[in-house]
C-alpha cells in the first residue's frame, strides 16, 4: 500500500507553456530531479488520483511525480512494508518515494 503525498516542486516553465520540475522537497529533504524521462496524462495507481504524471530520475532511480488538476503536486510513497514492491515506486534508496 502506498500513500498520497503533497511535496513541493521547484519547476520552471517554457515559452510555450510546458512544465519542467527541476527539485521536490519530500519530508523536508530537498531531491534534485536529474532528468524528466516522460509527461502525460495518468492515473496514480496506487494512491487514486489523476493529473500530469512525471517520470523522473533522482540519482540513479526513477520514480512518478504527479501535477493534479488542482494544481498540487504529490508523490506515491511506500509504507515501510512495501520496500521491495514495484509498479511505479522506488526501490532501495533512502527516499520512500
Amino acid at each position: 500500500m502506498a500513500i498520497k503525498t503533497f511535496v513541493s516542486v521547484r519547476y520552471e516553465t517554457d515559452e510555450l507553456g510546458g512544465i519542467h520540475p527541476l527539485q521536490l522537497v519530500f519530508r523536508r529533504r530537498p531531491y534534485q530531479i536529474d532528468r524528466v524521462l516522460e509527461a502525460r496524462q495518468a492515473v496514480a495507481q496506487n494512491v487514486g488520483g489523476n493529473g500530469l504524471r512525471f517520470t523522473v530520475r533522482i540519482g540513479q532511480r526513477k520514480t512518478y511525480l504527479f501535477l493534479s488538476d488542482q494544481d498540487q503536486w504529490f508523490v506515491e510513497e511506500k509504507v515501510p512494508h512495501e520496500i521491495a514492491r514495484v509498479g511505479g515506486l522506488v526501490q532501495g534508496e533512502n527516499y520512500a518515494f
